[in-house]
């Protein structure tokens, strides 16, 4: 039987129980011997491939330091949550993670449309969020010292990509995008270099994400005769836009984004996808040359090789962990998540992409795109195009 009395004693046991959790996990204090990295990314959903790699990245060098003890007498640990590409998952989920105090840093979303809401989360709690992917200029554009990343942004990929096709001679070109941040940012920033390249943008149409017939939108296109057809958005649309092309006999050359570079979008558009030019950016992984070892590393871990963002998952963990070790060193006053913030900001880290200092606003200061073209079933290297070719 309960009674009254053995109420409140459980009541104690619980609310002691809770106080020594909180003390364990609290990162300032001085029984805390768990820090964790986080990582909110898209493991379900159209996305799911490309966040799991990001994700497996992050995950094999947070165990990699753990154990060699690079934190002496911590013990580090690594959690990651799903926003499945959906902007309300991911405010959800940037909340479940801030509201751990043991977490100092997070890997922090695939897509632009996702981390710009969550982005105000992490800013209230003063957790430093790192994206390996998210390029809308907007996203370091709000004055939030805690978001950084370590991709470039859509405005050097917008003017790479109208350098890239006047340089191709195709300067007649049709724009569709998905209405998304990211690929009608994108489009926008297309559209409005294109004078200077001396393009001709012939139309710019949106698409629904997850719409499938375009056959109406094309045939409409094919009349205006364009040598290009620039598509911003992710590789789904992507490969039915090619098929669809095909199909109505569209000869126009079709380039895209990185939100297309992958074997997602060489499955799913078969044939037809072959002679597609899509943008990256950096180097092509082949010409990384600090990355052998984590390439290696990842593929015995997972069994399968790193096929585009592995490395921009890695170096966002690596700066997040290595201003983590400073701020454990660091006795100032301020709390471990204000030190964090102030050493992957202000740090000059260096990874697998090179160099990873930041400038004012977060962004990369070495920002570059290389193109590529899928000729039978791989993407063939064409060119890189760098931020000091496209100012």
């Amino acid at each position: 039987m309960i009674t009254r009395r053995s109420l409140g004693k459980w009541a104690l046991i619980s609310l002691l129980g809770w106080m020594i959790g909180c003390s364990q996990s609290a990162p300032d204090g001085k029984e805390s011997k768990t820090l964790k990295v986080a990582a909110v990314l898209p493991l379900t959903g159209p996305n799911a491939s490309l966040g799991q790699e990001t994700s497996n990245a992050a995950k094999l060098l947070v165990k990699q330091w753990n154990e060699t003890n690079r934190i002496a007498g911590y013990t580090l640990e690594y959690m990651a949550e799903d926003d499945a590409s959906d902007p309300k998952q991911a405010v959800a989920a940037a909340t479940r993670v801030v509201g751990d105090p043991a977490v100092l840093g997070v890997v922090a979303h695939f897509n632009s449309g996702c981390l710009l809401p969550a982005s105000k989360v992490y800013n209230r709690a003063g957790v430093m969020a790192i994206s390996p992917a998210a390029t809308n200029p907007e996203v370091t554009l709000q004055g939030f010292p805690q978001i950084a990343r370590v991709c470039s942004n859509d405005n050097v990929q917008g003017k790479a990509a109208a350098k890239f096709l006047a340089k191709r001679g195709l300067k007649q070109v049709a724009i569709i995008h998905d209405k998304t941040q990211y690929g009608e940012g994108l489009g926008k920033v297309l559209q409005g270099e294109g004078a200077t390249e001396g393009l001709t943008i012939q139309s710019f149409d949106g698409i629904s994400v997850g719409e499938k017939d375009f056959k109406a939108l094309l045939t409409k296109i094919k009349a205006q005769n364009p040598s290009a057809i620039y598509f911003g958005g992710l590789h789904e649309e992507a490969a039915f836009l090619v098929r669809q092309m095909k199909e109505l006999e569209l000869t126009a050359q079709f380039v895209s984004d990185d939100g297309v570079y992958g074997q997602d979008f060489i499955r799913n558009s078969a044939e037809a996808g072959d002679g597609s030019i899509v943008s990256f950016p950096s180097t092509p992984l082949e010409k990384l040359p600090n990355a052998g070892e984590f390439f290696r590393a990842y593929e015995a871990e997972y069994k399968t090789p790193v096929v585009n963002w592995g490395p921009y998952g890695h170096d966002a963990t690596l700066i997040l962990l290595e201003s983590i070790q400073k701020a454990v060193g660091d006795k100032g006053p301020e709390s471990l998540r204000e030190k964090v913030v102030k050493y992957a900001r202000s740090g000059d880290h260096k990874g697998l992409l090179g160099d990873l200092k930041f400038d004012q606003n977060g962004d990369p200061i070495n920002q570059q795109f290389s193109f590529y073209q899928v000729k039978g079933g791989k993407f063939e290297y064409l060119e890189t195009i760098s931020r000091a070719e496209s100012p």
